[in-house]
């Protein structure tokens, strides 16, 4: 991919339903979108990203707004801007992971303090590392530059597993002594 060519959305909207600009801006950051000025948001070009920001110009047009979708390139410098800023924003949600992880080792170190060694915890457990994963890997895929928390989440989620695994061991081992 070109680092250096970009797709642009520029856009404006009514005051009025404010939910309409949360709603877009609730799409632009799940896309991975990065806002460089007001109602200004910017991604890698790629056919993708081009047909994503027209359908949020359509969106738009919708709600009785303007918008244009431009292929815009920068020159160095801005590119390293608008780089640091894409790393920048997937760092903040990996730090948010990252922060779920540690929630997830404190309610496992708590079960197994409590000795709490059900199959019922093994499977809110499970369903918790799931959504835990399930939430890295749209980072991840968001993650187009490769921002520096990206490997720490990797091992982090990994270090869950791990630990999800030894709890099981103490449920099964729990369940056969009883």
């Amino acid at each position: 991919m070109d680092q250096s060519t970009w797709a642009v959305i520029s856009y404006t909207l009514p005051r009025e339903p404010s939910r309409v600009r949360v709603s877009l801006w609730r799409k632009l950051k799940k896309i991975g979108a990065v806002n460089i000025q007001q109602s200004m948001w910017i991604l890698p070009l790629t056919d993708e990203n081009f047909n994503l920001l027209n359908d949020i110009k359509s969106e738009v047009f919708q709600n009785s707004g303007e918008a244009f979708v431009m292929k815009s390139s920068v020159d160095e410098d801005g590119q390293k801007n608008i780089i640091e800023r894409f790393n920048s924003a997937r760092n903040e949600e990996y730090r948010e992971l990252l922060e779920q992880c540690e929630e997830f080792f404190k309610e496992i170190d708590k079960e197994t303090a409590r000795e709490n060694f059900s199959f019922a915890e093994i499977e809110e457990n499970e369903e918790e590392l799931n959504k835990l994963k399930q939430w890295f890997a749209k980072i991840e895929t968001r993650d187009t530059f490769g921002a520096s928390l990206k490997e720490t989440s990797k091992a982090t989620l990994s270090k869950c597993t791990e630990e999800l695994e030894k709890f099981c061991d103490k449920v099964y081992q729990f369940t056969d002594k009883a």
